[in-house]
């Protein structure tokens, strides 16, 4: 058979062959949304709450009357519902500035919403949620306030505010040892909160028990709320000047700025740590020789307590 050869252009062989062409560039991945802050009670009434355990970050401080109230950091809208709802605090004005969250919450005092408006956080109440936020028949007011991944998702879409501009701790699933062993430990809240966290070497985290009504449950699968980190966090805490309920009881507040004394709580061990707060994100924590204190995988628990208040 007689061959034919057939002359190529250098130009189409170049195209074709893809020689001294830039590579492609990749697409950017998104920033991923602007995460919710919710407001959660931890009222005996309230529990067992619900989602929390699905939250990426739950801070938990002192109100007026020595009650504890949560505010739950989602970075993605989760699959179950999340409440008791309840109202605003001075701190979580912070938190939601911070983490560049859309806080969701029932209401405030008329100081503390004043401050809200004048913060300029995207929020949205019982009021302006519409049917993001719901009312459980199984549940008596005021304990039965809701929502839900898809209600968060909308309220996000809605506010149209910026997406995160910031990075969570970097992780360890095995922390070091040379922190002392620390199966179990109490925090010393309030006078009135208590909890009792637990290590559990089956999760790698800490289940959670209060003093009267025993192990903290999630009731949306019946099964313990697990933080694979706890962090007990000692802030400034002041008395506020506004009156936050009927009996006269004055709220808190918390300053979450300066900087402190912290202890982690990982993989059974404890470490003790400095805090301080960037402008945008979560607290940084350091170790005595400056390095990022060890954070597992999994939901972390900050607790906000006193200056000089050391978990037991």
């Amino acid at each position: 058979m007689r061959r034919v050869w057939v002359a190529i252009p250098c130009a189409v062989l170049t195209a074709a062959c893809g020689a001294g062409s830039s590579p492609p560039t990749p697409t950017p991945t998104p920033a991923p949304p602007a995460p919710a802050l919710i407001q959660v009670e931890n009222l005996a009434a309230a529990r067992p709450q619900s989602g929390l355990g699905a939250a990426d970050v739950v801070y938990e401080y002192v109100t007026e009357g020595g009650i504890s109230r949560f505010s739950a950091i989602f970075l993605h809208p989760p699959s179950t519902r999340v409440g008791p709802i309840r109202s605003a605090r001075l701190v979580t004005i912070r938190l939601t500035q911070h983490y560049g969250a859309v806080l969701i919450y029932s209401g405030a005092s008329t100081y503390v919403q004043q401050h809200v408006e004048q913060s300029g956080v995207p929020h949205f109440t019982e009021t302006t949620a519409g049917t993001h936020v719901f009312r459980v028949g199984n549940r008596v007011v005021p304990h039965n306030l809701y929502t839900d991944g898809a209600g968060m998702g909308a309220l996000i879409a809605q506010a149209g505010a910026p997406p995160i501009a910031w990075h969570l701790w970097a992780r360890t699933s095995k922390p070091p040892t040379t922190g002392p062993m620390a199966p179990s430990f109490r925090v010393p809240i309030s006078f009135g909160e208590t909890p009792t966290w637990t290590f559990d070497p089956a999760t790698n985290g800490y289940t959670r028990r209060e003093p009267d009504t025993g192990p903290f449950i999630d009731a949306n699968n019946r099964q313990p709320v697990v933080a694979s980190t706890v962090v007990v966090q000692q802030v400034v805490v002041s008395v506020a000047p506004e009156v936050e309920d009927v009996s006269g009881a004055h709220g808190m507040e918390q300053n979450i700025d300066s900087g402190g004394p912290a202890q982690v709580f990982t993989g059974g061990h404890e470490f003790d740590v400095r805090w301080s707060q960037p402008a945008k994100g979560p607290p940084v924590f350091a170790l005595p020789n400056g390095s990022p204190a060890p954070i597992a995988p999994g939901l972390v628990w900050i607790e906000l307590v006193p200056v000089g208040t050391r978990a037991s």
